[in-house]
């Protein structure tokens, strides 16, 4: 093993050693804020039973995203020690395309919730779950968005491994397909925004929404059919 190779496992072993630590602190900030949510939702009704709801759940996605990153970053495992550079680089490419398939599943799923909250928002009616509520479609777009253009922390600091010359043109694709459902969407928003400004207003978390899906969508499908073909 060269002198470079034990600078890369030290540097490794301090990063999963963070991340394992994240978890952890993951795990805590997660159980305690589910626990706050269930037991003080579980008195009250109305908006304010929905919002301790919200921070429950937002608990539980939580602790469930420590668990698994502890798990995976746990002392113990040896694997990643012994892994090559070819590995290391389909592993963390395949955990990108996998990331793209799941997360736009998870904004449609809060596209649904965020509808409602919006709705109640522009009739004057909102409590404070709505205004947390609303926005998550359009957060979880955005993260889509950042893995697909490289943006994210893994992808910033896994750079040798995760581009390549594939990676370039699947995100120029990517990016300009989601640009295309972008513009449409933005130009029905604006049609509908000219009838009845309500309706533009509602109709933006959809098109941002689609235009985050379609960008992580198609990088995950070309990736796997450029994968198919190599």
């Amino acid at each position: 093993m060269t002198a470079m190779d034990d600078r890369e496992l030290q540097k490794e072993a301090r990063a999963r050693r963070g991340k394992f630590t994240g978890g952890l602190a993951g795990i805590v900030l997660g159980a305690i804020l589910s626990s706050v949510g269930f037991a003080i939702g579980s008195a009250r009704s109305g908006d304010e039973a929905t919002g301790w709801g919200v921070l429950a759940g937002v608990g539980a996605g939580l602790a469930l995203g420590g668990m698994i990153i502890a798990w995976v970053k746990r002392p113990g495992a040896k694997g990643w020690r012994t892994e090559t550079e070819p590995s290391k680089r389909d592993r963390l490419q395949a955990q990108r395309a996998r990331q793209l398939w799941i997360l736009p599943l998870v904004t449609a799923a809060f596209l649904i919730q965020s509808t409602l909250a919006v709705q109640d928002i522009l009739a004057g009616e909102a409590g404070f779950a709505d205004y947390i509520s609303a926005p998550l479609p359009v957060l979880y777009a955005w993260v889509v968005a950042m893995i697909t253009m490289g943006w994210d922390h893994q992808s910033r600091t896994q750079r040798r491994f995760m581009e390549d010359e594939l990676t370039g043109l699947l995100r120029a694709r990517a990016i300009g397909a989601a640009f295309v459902v972008l513009m449409a969407g933005a130009t029905v928003a604006f049609v509908l925004g000219l009838w009845r400004a309500e309706l533009g207003v509602a109709a933006m978390p959809f098109v941002l929404s689609a235009a985050g899906a379609t960008a992580g969508i198609r990088f995950a499908w070309l990736d796997r059919e450029f994968g198919k073909d190599g």
